[in-house]
């Protein structure tokens, strides 16, 4: 269930309500991504409605959006379909479909979707300022979803129809392509120019192929970047290169201007900890700075993953040996299964204490959340296996 309440739009899931302000829904790209077009339209009509009765101060890219959608006659698009490849002579196929609704684009041969025939939809806002949310590298094709588009405006001279991205055709890859990958035997990450844009990804010892996700080129420049991202500052500045462009949003400070000190990033701290334990499995700050990236696990899973893999190679540290326990303890069923894991693989990495299969199978979800006495019998066997 969708409703606005003043000036806040609330939204009810299965997982729980969430909420945003008029201000925090117009400035997200591609906002209510879980919600049908016709929906997403209709909270967006809604939001720009409210902002532009605002008496507060509003950003210029709400001021956009807001312009955009008060401006924007969706029911004057005529429906196009194009079909075509992601690379020149690729069997990669996909069919963009545009009409009243907005864009959505099915990925034909399973490039990044498996299986194939996933289709993804994409506001008429969110193409018009950041770009293709999908793989559109014919220049003329993104030449004409944009003079379609600019014809739906009421005031074709308003200031939301002259704030498209840049259109431009993208460079040849005459060296191959740009890539970096960090990581280890457990998991890697890694960020990859094609000619049709940017794959970043990671894949496990346990994947049977890396998940892999896709940029534009377009989104690379125009969209600002989430608040975790594989994209490094050395990786956006050679790929800004290669393009010939720089972000939109990458504005350099004043170079007599002191930049005020920053806490460290999620990947700093994941870069310290790994230093640490490397250089010392056992050191108790290295187990700390790890266990501490579990502050950002409800805004990106990929920390609590992260954290409890390397938790795989850490038997005999005392910080992640008390952690473990803790998670066994707790009420948190993600946190609790997440600890089996890191058992099963202190026995299969050769710690003889955790591979008796029948303890492992007596620490679940269901019997600890019962009080089982089997469980507690099987959990104070496995705190004092820990110990």
């Amino acid at each position: 269930m969708l409703y606005f309440t003043e000036n806040t739009l609330k939204l009810e899931t299965a997982s729980g309500p969430k909420s945003w302000t008029v201000q925090e829904l117009l400035e997200m790209p591609d906002p209510l991504s879980e919600l049908p077009l016709a929906a997403r339209n209709a909270a967006l009509r809604k939001a720009s409605e409210l902002a532009s009765r605002s008496v507060g101060e509003l950003t210029e890219i709400v001021r956009l959006k807001a312009d955009f959608w008060l401006q924007f006659r969706p029911g004057n698009i005529s429906e196009r379909t194009y079909v075509y490849s992601s690379t020149p002579g690729s069997n990669n196929q996909w069919e963009l479909t545009i009409n009243g609704l907005g864009l959505s684009y099915k990925d034909i041969s399973g490039e990044y979707y498996y299986p194939p025939g996933k289709i993804t939809e994409q506001l008429f806002s969110d193409f018009w300022f950041y770009g293709p949310l999908q793989p559109l590298p014919d220049l003329r094709m993104r030449e004409q979803i944009v003079a379609l588009m600019r014809e739906a405006f009421q005031d074709t001279a308003c200031l939301a129809a002259g704030a498209h991205f840049a259109l431009f055709e993208y460079p040849a890859l005459d060296g191959g392509a740009l890539y970096w990958e960090e990581g280890d035997h457990v998991r890697k990450d890694f960020v990859v120019v094609r000619s049709h844009g940017i794959e970043s990804g990671y894949s496990t010892w346990r994947d049977v192929q890396p998940l892999v996700g896709f940029t534009s080129f377009e989104r690379f420049l125009h969209e600002p970047p989430p608040p975790y991202t594989s994209i490094t500052p050395v990786m956006r500045a050679a790929i800004e290169q290669f393009l010939g462009r720089k972000s939109t949003f990458n504005r350099a400070a004043p170079v007599d201007v002191p930049e005020p000190s920053k806490p460290p990033t999620p990947r700093e701290q994941m870069d310290l900890a790994e230093n640490l334990l490397k250089s010392d499995p056992d050191s108790d700050r290295g187990a700390e700075v790890l266990l501490s990236l579990l502050q950002y696990e409800l805004e990106e899973s990929y920390w609590r993953n992260y954290v409890f893999n390397y938790c795989f190679k850490l038997r005999g540290n005392k910080k992640v040996e008390s952690f473990i326990i803790d998670c066994l303890r707790s009420d948190n069923e993600v946190h609790f299964k997440k600890a089996v894991d890191v058992l099963q693989m202190w026995g299969f990495y050769g710690d003889k204490s955790f591979q008796n299969r029948a303890l492992l199978l007596a620490l679940n979800w269901e019997d600890a959340t019962a009080n089982d006495p089997a469980f507690r019998e099987a959990l104070d066997k496995t705190i004092k296996l820990i110990q």
